[in-house]
């Protein structure tokens, strides 16, 4: 009978990139008229963003702008601050065509700089880094099954991903807020947009991304006076946006990743002049990836007990069902101005951008630093701005399952919660939470074979003196390499010992091997 094979298309999860870019950062800026002269700079920051990017062929191309903020002192006193966009187009390759690639792009400002070369001129140097990860997906024929020429197969039973649908959409949520009885704004030294709580819903064929934003605020007011120098306020923003996942069933499952990508607040004033609200609009990246899950059985190994034999295999990456990642951690960090003591502190708040998670034995590891800054007033009469880096390196288990070292890890950072107090050395202490959220896939890469050639010019040599051979096999041995070495149907040789299935041998015993 001849040799009849069965295929089956896997598909598997492929890393395409891995890699870093630098961008430098330059700004010679003029302050304008209205503007009050530099007396003292207080802080300089750059916050980077991602605002598109797209795949076309073995390239992905991207949009950065850099949002830069100087917070300056004025020869009176009053806190001032000036903002400035640069923007950059950046291209960067990835390894090979695959299908349907996705791209994750996470940038953070590397260092900044910003020097007055007058007192109505900024110079700004600095640079930020850019973190690109990449997959696609890889379609692999493989031996599923085969037939005749007295062919055995050894198959390993796989679940993994038979199909994925991957949308991304960006989204904007807007809303405007009243400051009551808050003065009425003057200069936004500080704006931030944080997610507190999220979660999905499924509609059909849509799913609906939800949850809650923590919208920050810090301005000096209009017409301020020294004993109400800076003001801080918070809002809380709802959001829930529809995403069309076009063939998508109750057979797949869904996971919903929602990330901040800007927050932009406009001042709206009233009749005189005074601004008495705000209108925030909030710039959402909502990520949908909707796995569907089969059970596949693939060749690993083959012979024939008639005839001589070959094949060809290739390396498969076997992806796992996504697990899901949602935990907290809390960093505490001290702030301190050492040329003079902090008398009052307006706010306090801390940054995640610098923390990346990866797999490190057998847990996700969270590693980095987190940035805590703290704005307040020396006993001295000044305003400044302290900083601390506090390292992490945390451990973060996943639905007790040991992580391997090739596990695709998407998690994002978010702070939760900022909150401070002056202890009695007039240092600040603060404690934030840091919410960590994302999907953790594990995966393995085994050799499956692709094809099997039977040679039927090269039969096996028989042994007719006699039907059986007696074999002793050690712990540990496997019931497949036994069968193989002498050309034995591992049917006949499970049948023979009264065997069920084809698992090592747990302890050294006689076997009977059949001669064909």
């Amino acid at each position: 009978m001849d040799l009849k094979i069965n295929r089956e298309t896997v598909r598997s999860l492929e890393r395409i990139c891995d890699s870093t870019q630098e961008q430098s950062v330059e700004l010679d800026y003029v302050l304008p008229d209205y503007y009050p002269e530099i007396f003292r700079i207080i802080r300089c920051t750059a916050e980077p963003r991602i605002t598109s990017c797209a795949v076309s062929g073995d390239k992905a191309a991207y949009e950065l702008t850099v949002c830069i903020k100087v917070i300056y002192c004025s020869e009176k006193g009053s806190l001032q601050a000036v903002d400035q966009k640069l923007s950059y187009s950046r291209t960067v390759n990835l390894e090979g065509r695959c299908l349907s690639p996705t791209v994750d792009i996470r940038p953070f400002a590397d260092h900044i700089n910003c020097r007055a070369v007058n007192r109505r001129r900024i110079d700004v140097r600095g640079a930020v880094t850019i973190r690109i990860s990449a997959f696609g997906e890889k379609e692999t024929p493989v031996v599923s099954d085969a037939f005749g020429s007295s062919i055995q197969l050894k198959k390993m039973v796989r679940s993994c991903p038979s199909d994925y649908i991957r949308v991304q959409k960006r989204a904007a949520v807007s809303d405007e807020f009243e400051l009551g009885g808050a003065p009425p704004i003057g200069n936004i030294l500080r704006s931030s947009a944080d997610i507190i709580s999220s979660g999905k819903k499924m509609i059909g064929s849509k799913a609906a991304a939800k949850g809650e934003l923590k919208i920050s605020l810090l301005y000096t007011p209009s017409g301020e006076s020294e004993e109400k120098s800076v003001n801080s306020m918070q809002f809380s923003m709802p959001f829930s946006q529809l995403v069309d996942m076009e063939g998508m069933d109750d057979t797949y499952d869904c996971r919903v990743d929602t990330e901040v990508i800007s927050c932009d607040i406009s001042p709206r004033s009233e009749g005189d002049g005074d601004v008495k609200s705000v209108e925030c609009e909030v710039m959402l990246l909502i990520t949908c990836t909707a796995v569907k899950c089969s059970v596949y059985e693939i060749a690993a190994d083959e012979y024939s007990t008639a005839f001589a034999t070959s094949h060809t295999e290739a390396p498969v990456r076997i992806s796992g069902e996504p697990l899901t990642v949602d935990t907290v951690t809390v960093i505490k960090g001290v702030c301190e101005n050492k040329d003079s003591p902090l008398s009052v502190i307006y706010d306090a708040w801390c940054s995640a951008e610098r923390l990346t998670a990866a797999a490190n034995d057998g847990a996700v590891s969270v590693t980095g630093s987190v940035r805590i800054s703290v704005l307040g007033k020396t006993e001295s009469g000044d305003h400044v701005i302290c900083e601390t880096d506090v390292s992490v390196d945390e451990a973060i288990p996943v639905e007790n399952k040991r992580i391997g070292t090739d596990a695709d890890i998407r998690i994002g950072f978010s702070v939760l919660s900022c909150t401070y107090t002056i202890s009695s050395d007039n240092t600040a202490e603060v404690k934030a939470e840091i919410g960590i959220r994302g999907t953790v896939t594990d995966c393995e890469t085994i050799n499956a074979i692709t094809e099997i050639t039977v040679d039927e010019d090269s039969p096996r040599e028989k042994n007719e003196e006699y039907a059986l051979r007696l074999y002793f096999a050690h712990n540990g041995e496997e019931l497949w390499d036994i069968a193989k070495r002498y050309g034995a149907s591992i049917d006949q040789v499970m049948e023979e010992n009264e065997l069920e299935d084809t698992e090592a041998v747990k302890e050294g015993r006689m076997l009977l091997i059949p001669i064909n």
